[in-house]
Order: C-alpha cells, then sequence, then structure tokens
C-alpha cells in the first residue's frame, strides 16, 4: 500500500479516530497524539500482514493505545484497570466515614442535577453519562450545538454553585 493510501485513510477516518478517543480520555492534546500512534500503527502493520477492515483495525488499536496509556497513567498513581478497561482501584475498601461522606457528596450532587432546568440536565447527562458531542446532542435534540455547549456551560455553574453551598 503507497503513502497516498495511508494519506487517504487518514483523511477518512481520523477524524472518528479522534472523537472516539477524546470522548474517553476528556483531553483533546492526548487524544490527538493516540490518534497519530494509531496511524503509525496502521503504516507499521500495513507492510507485514493484509488488513481487511482498515476501519476495524483503527479503532482496536485506538482502543487498545487508549488501555496502555490509561495504565500507565494509573500506574502511577497505583490504580488498575479490570478487563474491560475500566479504571479501578485496587480493591481498597472505603472506611464508615468515608463512605458517609461519599453518600452525602453523591445525595448533594444528584439534588443539584435534578434541579437543574430540564434543558440543562438533558445536555448535561447526554455529554457527561453518554459521552456525545454537542453536535451529536444538538442533531438528537433539534438544537444547535452552541445552544448544547451554552446549556452545558449552565449545567456546570449551577453544578459549581450547588456543591459550594
Amino acid at each position: 500500500m503507497s503513502g497516498s493510501d495511508l494519506k487517504a485513510l487518514y483523511l477518512a477516518h481520523r477524524g472518528e479516530i479522534l472523537d472516539y478517543l477524546d470522548r474517553r480520555l476528556r483531553c483533546k492534546e492526548t487524544a490527538a497524539d493516540l490518534t497519530q500512534d494509531t496511524f503509525i500503527r496502521l503504516s507499521e502493520q500495513m507492510g507485514r500482514t493484509p488488513i481487511e477492515n482498515f476501519r476495524a483495525y483503527l479503532f482496536s488499536a485506538a482502543r487498545n493505545l487508549f488501555i496502555d496509556h490509561t495504565r500507565r497513567q494509573e500506574h502511577r498513581k497505583g490504580e488498575s484497570l479490570d478487563e474491560q478497561g475500566n479504571v479501578g482501584t485496587e480493591h481498597q475498601t472505603p472506611t464508615l466515614e468515608q463512605a458517609a461522606i461519599a453518600n452525602q457528596q453523591l445525595a448533594t450532587l444528584n439534588g443539584v442535577i435534578q434541579n437543574m432546568p430540564a434543558p440543562c440536565r438533558e445536555v448535561f447527562l447526554l455529554v457527561r453519562v453518554e459521552g456525545l458531542t454537542y453536535v451529536q446532542i444538538g442533531e438528537r435534540l433539534g438544537i444547535s450545538p452552541k445552544t448544547a455547549y451554552s446549556r452545558m456551560v449552565r449545567a456546570l455553574d449551577l453544578l459549581g454553585a450547588g456543591i459550594a453551598q
């Protein structure tokens, strides 16, 4: 495969690989670095064995790079990944006091989210729970991405104000 073929694959799939990694990492710079690493892996693999589905290979390589990156980051913090690539602590059991504090914080957070205006709460949950982008939220809700963004900003302001009390 030629360099122009690799460039065409890069142009065709870069955006979706970058979005995939950014949703998981929540860091555009690291997502961009891992996206480049994904295409480097592709270019290295193309000379070794035939690849039948380039898109599937790219997502698999991106996921593996994400897991490797997260393992390195969490290793520095003393945490580990489970088999599905989810970050978890080393099975530390919280004390009763820690559990009570966590439950109180969770109740406060839940209360603030439930008391948000419905449009803000909806966008907040779509971003934080489902990992959607503002463009995807706009398409789903029939609003502009800027409106989705402004609702998220408002939700975060409400969240900050509600937790600070």
